[in-house]
């Protein structure tokens, strides 16, 4: 009685899975349904359902795209759209930020220059705030898998995270250098009193 129950379920699951489409919205209001294979300066690249011939809009005549993992791109009239996620529903957001928590690297050069900046205080206060609000650039993100990095969302989990983990390194180490100094510092200040007191 079970399995008949669970059968029904899946087949179900499977039916609003594959209806599950992207939705191209016109600047004329009109909205339509289709799967989304690729935007670029130009166009906006798709097909409809049950059609294999892909169709275009060029891409000024397309106020934005949203695709049915929940990420909505504004095309704006710069070539640059404007992103906007429902981060909770998108897994290859969580992908991105999970492989960034693995790959990334590129924080170090930030990293080991503000620790040893640090060591003049205040002089490392300059290359942590630099670091911090400067982004990883794309060639210091080390990402594994060249398609992927090509989808938008998951581009946004590994960027966002890749940016955090950037900030959090910076600002320990330069915790640990000034630290370090001011622990010499103090050190040094006892070591000449004693020395005085005697």
């Amino acid at each position: 009685m079970k399995i008949p129950t669970l059968i029904i379920l899946i087949v179900f699951a499977i039916s609003v899975n594959t209806k599950a489409q992207d939705i191209i919205t016109l600047k004329s209001g009109e909205e339509i349904k289709a799967h989304i294979i690729r935007l670029n300066p130009k166009e906006v690249t798709f097909t409809l359902d049950a059609k294999p011939d892909t169709l275009s809009f060029q891409r000024d005549s397309v106020l934005k795209l949203r695709y049915n993992t929940g990420i909505v791109i504004y095309l704006t009239e710069s070539q640059q759209p404007e992103f906007f996620f429902d981060a909770m529903n998108d897994s290859l957001y969580f992908l991105g930020a999970k492989d960034a928590k693995i790959y990334y690297r590129g924080y170090r050069l930030a990293a080991t220059g503000t620790l040893f900046a640090s060591f003049f205080i205040p002089w490392g206060l300059i290359p942590a705030i630099t670091c911090s609000v400067t982004p990883p650039s794309m060639q210091s993100l080390g990402y594994q898998d060249q398609n992927l990095i090509k989808n938008p969302s998951y581009y946004k989990g590994y960027a966002d995270k890749a940016f955090k983990i950037k900030k959090k390194k910076v600002w320990k180490n330069f915790a640990i250098g000034t630290g370090a100094t001011l622990g010499l510092y103090i050190m040094s200040i006892l070591a000449v009193s004693a020395i005085i007191v005697e």
